[in-house]
């Protein structure tokens, strides 16, 4: 047990550090007003309990591909080229930030629209298991969501919760454009997450979203 800045005793969570398996994400390396708004928020969220998430380390996980030492190459490429081509008859997303949320002990922010997110993943998972019919995909009901503050310690959900509502009255949301997914093999380090891209799978550009030249 170890005593925190307000004198609980909380149990730490257990590091569960080391390789996870291949996920398809949503990340947001070139999203500066998302970064932004992150560190904004990450400001008012108590240290002692929570550990920030870097702005180069937010992602948005669909779909679970499989668990560590579960696939090969070979099954991995098949999966991203299948996935290409299902993406490549969808559009860019839009993706709105504006409300924080309790994320089973983490802050994070809930993504909108939701059913646009669940409809890529179900793009996704379907491209996935017609390539690699073992694929693990995973089982979840979460609301789409981006981290910005893992749990230290277990048991912190009312806190979590607490934090939030604090700071959604004064959040002004951000809209970020992803135009790709990409496969990623994840590995998690203490509270954080890290990963390498293994395969992109561009969104279609049309001309309608495409930069008009002069």
């Amino acid at each position: 047990m170890t005593s925190t800045t307000d004198g609980l005793r909380l149990q730490p969570r257990e590091d569960r550090s080391g390789p996870l398996g291949h996920y398809w994400f949503l990340t947001f390396e070139h999203a500066p007003e998302l970064h932004a708004l992150t560190k904004t928020c990450q400001q008012a969220i108590d240290p002692a309990y929570f550990e920030a998430t870097p702005v180069d380390g937010l992602h948005l996980t669909l779909d679970r591909i499989a668990f560590d030492g579960a696939s090969t190459p070979e099954q991995r490429a098949s999966i991203a080229a299948t996935a290409r081509r299902a993406c490549g008859d969808r559009t860019p997303l839009t993706l709105t930030f504006k409300r924080l949320t309790n994320l089973r002990g983490a802050v994070g922010f809930a993504v909108s629209p939701a059913d646009q997110v669940r409809d890529l993943r179900e793009t996704l998972r379907a491209a996935t298991l017609s390539a690699f019919p073992g694929a693990t995909v995973r089982d979840s009901s979460s609301v789409p969501h981006v981290t910005i503050a893992y749990p230290i310690f277990e048991e912190l959900s009312a806190r979590a919760a607490a934090t939030a509502d604090a700071m959604n009255a004064s959040i002004e949301g951000v809209d970020v454009v992803v135009s790709e997914v990409v496969m990623v093999a994840l590995e998690q380090r203490g509270n954080l997450y890290s990963w390498q891209v293994a395969a992109r799978a561009p969104l279609r550009i049309t001309s309608e979203d495409s930069p008009t030249h002069p």
